[in-house]
């Protein structure tokens, strides 16, 4: 029998370049709007659907991704969601009709919402403790590496072959987890009788997922925090699917300076990401409440920086306002990661993380680009960019109410959480292996 030691540091940078990957596949179509228009000729309110048509199984799945989680092999979740997104996302390219490639970013959403529950738990355990935000936060590097990676490849390659390149290396990272070492830990009882009908089964298995859902919500600190990430989500769909066009349209850049000002954007979400999992560490370290704080200094800040660069003109004071926006945007990824796990009572650390992102991304991010594409056609874009904006600072308030409750909300989670496993192997082991040292 061969014993396999745990490496966290393999683990983070396999799930990171994972969610890499996931997210090139959720910004593939960002860059090829002119390609979209030409080939379905469609409009701004169509191709900002297509986000929506995207992100609404993508937000639905992360329910029943996070319920598998607590239930099965975290690592053989994740493949079927990859290799889901890998096969949608190359068939799409063969599609003639605008109806078909629809289908395709469906089935895409709905097999990359494996990646973020499972992998935040994943992580949260591999990496408890006061730098467990800091961790995850380069988990979510991916985020935006991810929206450059598929920018960029859309933009050197066009539609429909940007699909079919970054449907590529999800195949190869579906093989790398397949294998990878990872805790182990009680899952939830799955109540799996060899008597039981399918159709029983399936009963059982949609009650057991309604009552953990109850449990979750009946946090309230869970439920204020689902309602500000889910308002976030919002603001950041909607820039992000419209900001290269503002630019264009609005501040009459041309393509090479809008994507010049887009990446020096990027490169500011990146660092706000690491900022921000490192101040919410060091504020959780002297504050029960640190991390949530973190959050809503990020989401103030966001505001007047997103208004200045709406209202400025092309220049250095609207590359620098653009450049603030994505920093100080970028600070609750980690934070709200971390804070889901520190609330989620034991055996539902998966089902919790699904919830809040199945929140953020069915209420927030799926309607967002919608929305702006249909305040633009009625208005301008100018105008619908005010609308994330405002979005905002009913973010930050939301976070806020969070903190009052939060610290008896992660006591109470203490008391009914695993215990720590001092062997950590891998599932398909029968024999420990030793501890990691983190």
């Amino acid at each position: 029998m061969t014993v396999t030691r745990i490496r966290p540091t393999q683990i983070l940078v396999v799930l990171a370049l994972t969610n890499l990957i996931s997210y090139a596949a959720r910004n593939a179509l960002f860059a090829v709007y002119p390609d979209l228009t030409a080939r379905y000729g469609i409009d701004d309110s169509e191709i900002g659907l297509l986000q929506t048509v995207f992100m609404i199984p993508h937000a639905a799945a992360t329910l029943g991704f996070g319920w598998a989680g607590d239930r099965f092999d975290r690592r053989r979740v994740i493949v079927v969601g990859i290799l889901i997104a890998s096969v949608a996302g190359a068939v799409g390219a063969l599609g003639s009709s605008y109806l078909g490639l629809a289908a395709s970013r469906a089935f895409v959403g709905f097999g990359t919402a494996a990646v973020v529950p499972v992998a935040n738990s994943i992580l949260a355990e591999v990496f408890d403790g006061p730098m467990k935000a800091s961790r995850i936060a380069i988990f979510n590097l991916g985020l935006f590496l991810g929206g450059v990676a598929g920018f960029a490849t859309g933009m050197a390659l066009g539609f429909p072959l940007v699909v079919v390149v970054i449907a590529l290396p999800g195949l190869v990272f579906a093989a790398l987890i397949w294998h990878m070492p990872i805790p182990t830990r009680a899952l939830a009882k799955r109540d799996d009788d060899p008597a039981t009908s399918g159709f029983q089964h399936q009963t059982i298995m949609l009650r057991h997922f309604i009552r953990d859902a109850r449990v979750l919500l009946r946090i309230r600190t869970l439920r204020w925090l689902i309602v500000s990430t889910t308002v976030m989500a919002f603001a950041a769909g909607g820039y992000n699917a419209w900001l290269k066009e503002f630019l264009v349209r609005d501040k009459l850049m041309t393509d090479a300076e809008a994507t010049t000002l887009l990446t020096l954007s990027l490169c500011g979400g990146l660092t706000g990401i690491l900022v921000g999992g490192r101040v919410s560490d060091l504020l959780g370290k002297r504050f029960s409440t640190g991390r949530l704080w973190t959050i809503v200094v990020g989401m103030i800040l966001t505001a007047p920086c997103a208004a200045i660069a709406i209202m400025l003109p092309k220049g250095a004071g609207l590359d620098l306002a653009g450049i603030a926006t994505l920093f100080f945007i970028s600070w609750y990824h980690a934070p709200v990661a971390a804070t889901v796990d520190d609330l989620a009572p034991r055996g539902l650390s998966v089902a919790a993380q699904g919830l809040v992102i199945f929140m953020m991304h069915m209420i927030g991010t799926a309607p967002s680009s919608w929305v702006v594409g249909q305040v633009s056609e009625m208005a301008s874009l100018h105008d619908a960019m005010w609308v994330p904006t405002g979005a905002l600072i009913v973010a930050a308030v939301a976070m806020a109410i969070a903190t009052l409750s939060f610290a008896a909300d992660r006591a109470a989670a203490g008391g009914t959480r695993a215990q720590p496993r001092g062997d950590l192997e891998p599932p398909s082991s029968g024999g420990s292996v030793p501890g990691a040292s983190l």
